[in-house]
């Protein structure tokens, strides 16, 4: 097992593969992008990659006020049908930070990033999750820019 120290750098090494593996991938678009941190140009939405102990998700979420949340998902629900899989639609719940938001997302249990063996799984899973996010927002972001 690892200590706290030793989990961290490979947590971050995991991290950065994940990245260098992405990173020639280009957007819908056809843009450069960074996929780790990807940017909607929408205050309120995120989309959102994290690995836990045995935990995978990714999704989008919903930040900002109570009627903001609620506008947004609400938009996100017309928009269902072009989503490429099933997801777990929440419109509220609270984030790591205890902030009330909603959220779509999937999941993938049993993997952990301080399993190198794990990784080709959850590279797979992650980079899969935000390519259909990215395609779903290349078609339909100018929706939620007018009306965030």
């Amino acid at each position: 097992m690892y200590n706290p120290q030793e989990a961290s750098q490979v947590r971050q090494q995991f991290w950065t593969t994940l990245g260098q593996y992405l990173t020639p991938i280009p957007s819908a678009t056809g843009l450069k992008v960074n996929w780790i941190n990807y940017k909607t140009g929408v205050k309120a939405i995120r989309f959102k990659m994290d690995v836990l102990q045995k935990h995978a998700f990714a999704g989008v979420e919903i930040n900002g006020t109570a009627e903001t949340r609620s506008d947004l998902y609400r938009m996100f629900l017309l928009l269902k049908q072009d989503f490429p899989h099933s997801y777990t639609w929440l419109e509220a719940t609270d984030n790591a930070d205890g902030k009330s938001v909603s959220r779509i997302y999937k999941s993938l249990h049993g993997f952990t990033p301080l399993n190198k063996a794990h990784w080709p799984e959850l590279i797979a899973f992650l980079k899969e999750q935000i390519i259909a996010f990215d395609g779903f927002w290349a078609l339909h972001n100018e929706v939620f820019k007018m009306n965030a």
